[in-house]
């Protein structure tokens, strides 16, 4: 059985508990779903997981953190501990969180990612062996593909308030999701490899939008550029990169 439970946030968002109950039982179904499709993510990852202002695939500079968050079947974790992170990925789903654990890649270079269970905004997290974890720590890479997304407004804000919560210093957040032409969320169906569909919900947001999100929540804190990819099917992406800034530095990117 799953640690995770969504019960407290009905105290926090009155409509925030329902969404997660829901969005945690189509994950758990899709948990194949993502499996499957990890090669066509990885290619794609490729495209985003870069350095926006050196044009040249993420790395430590030296030994550093990365937090994946919504890490789904682990494969973004996997590839960030092959390129010299130490890793810790976090998703809700039990059965992504055992795929992950489970999966079979060649020998990262550092630490194989540390997998914790729970929900983000909730803050409680749990180990392979059921015990307590905590993210004690500030990460030069914070991760969050395809996550913002599936919070309603305002809590979407909440998500992105709380990641770059967790950037160190000189360090970087990324926040991703599809280009859409209107700004609307709802309850929608995600089709599987095998046809079916499962539904959860899923905010979509025009370019604008979304970039105004991650800035506006930043603030003076953070250097913010973005980055337009297209996916294997040619679906637009956006991703938004956030580096915190150092103590007095000036107003542009290094």
């Amino acid at each position: 059985m799953s640690a995770v439970t969504t019960s407290a946030f009905v105290a926090l968002r009155p409509d925030l508990a329902s969404v997660l109950d829901a969005n945690l039982n189509a994950y758990q179904a899709l948990a194949d779903h993502y499996q499957e499709t990890s090669a066509q993510r990885l290619r794609h990852a490729a495209q985003w997981l870069r350095d926006p202002w050196r044009g040249t695939p993420l790395r430590p500079a030296a030994a550093g953190h990365a937090l994946d968050i919504g890490c789904a079947d682990g494969a973004h974790a996997f590839l960030l501990a092959r390129r010299g992170y130490t890793v810790t990925a976090v998703d809700f789903s039990s059965r992504m969180i055992d795929l992950a654990r489970a999966r079979s890649t060649p020998r990262p270079r550092g630490p194989r990612p540390r997998f914790v269970e729970g929900e983000f905004l909730g803050g409680e997290f749990f180990d392979a062996a059921g015990e307590a974890a905590s993210l004690d720590r500030k990460f030069e890479l914070v991760v969050a593909n395809a996550f913002v997304h599936l919070f309603p407004k305002p809590a979407d804000e909440d998500v992105v308030r709380r990641a770059l919560g967790l950037v160190a210093t000189g360090g970087m957040a990324l926040f991703s999701t599809t280009i859409e032409d209107i700004r609307d969320e709802n309850f929608f169906a995600k089709t599987r490899m095998n046809g079916t569909a499962v539904e959860r919900w899923r905010g979509h947001y025009p370019k604008d939008d979304f970039l105004s999100l991650v800035r506006d929540t930043a603030g003076d804190a953070f250097v913010i550029t973005d980055l337009l990819t297209a996916d294997m099917r040619g679906k637009p992406w956006l991703t938004v990169f956030a580096r915190r800034r150092h103590v007095n530095e000036p107003d542009r990117p290094r």
